[in-house]
């Protein structure tokens, strides 16, 4: 992946210890946590401030390993964004409880998992990651992680306040200090919070 990344020690240490931490975005502040250490409890809280919608950022190879599909688009219709179809781990019940999806985060990151483990569709939705180019939030999110000590997996989700509008920078800020959560920022440019 890229070498952008430039971890403060607190999200640093956050992650490292499968901690969530907060990266803003010009696109909305995202929610970021190594995918390992998904639990029912911090994916709970991760559905409660996001829009519901849950992501497995991962390198393309891994995704591939996984036999995970891009989802199809027409090219007219394409967001740019690498998603790919959503899944569920097998040994889930309906797929969308925050048991559910941390276990099926737990299993994307599972460096032993097979394509038998996964079924297609489900309800996280992976974004396949390039390993070149200009770094989008995703990329940033799998460095952070990977950076951190962990598999290059990242549950990532868009923070929105309570009207569901998208978190600003300084939004973010406000939610990482009212919920004890670390800002992690990125090089070259560094957020001034």
């Amino acid at each position: 992946m890229t070498d952008l990344c430039t971890l403060p020690a607190p999200a640093d240490a956050a992650l490292a210890s499968g901690r969530p931490a907060v990266l803003p975005d010009d696109d909305g502040a995202v929610l970021v946590l190594p995918a390992q250490s998904s639990t029912p409890e911090l994916l709970h809280f991760a559905i409660r401030y996001s829009s519901g919608l849950l992501h497995a950022a991962a390198p393309s190879a891994w995704l591939d390993r996984l036999r995970i599909p891009d989802q199809p688009v027409l090219a007219s219709e394409d967001s740019g964004t690498s998603f790919t179809v959503a899944v569920d781990a097998v040994d889930t019940g309906t797929g969308i409880s925050a048991r559910d999806r941390a276990r099926t985060m737990r299993v994307l990151a599972d460096p032993c998992a097979v394509p038998a483990d996964l079924i297609r569709p489900g309800h996280v939705l992976p974004v396949r990651c390039s390993e070149s180019g200009r770094p989008r939030v995703w990329e940033r999110a799998v460095d952070l992680v990977s950076a951190a000590g962990h598999y290059p997996v990242a549950m990532v989700c868009r923070l929105v306040d309570d009207h569901g509008e998208l978190l600003d920078d300084f939004s973010a800020a406000q939610f990482a200090a009212e919920h004890g959560l670390p800002v992690a920022t990125w090089g070259p440019v560094q957020h001034v919070l």
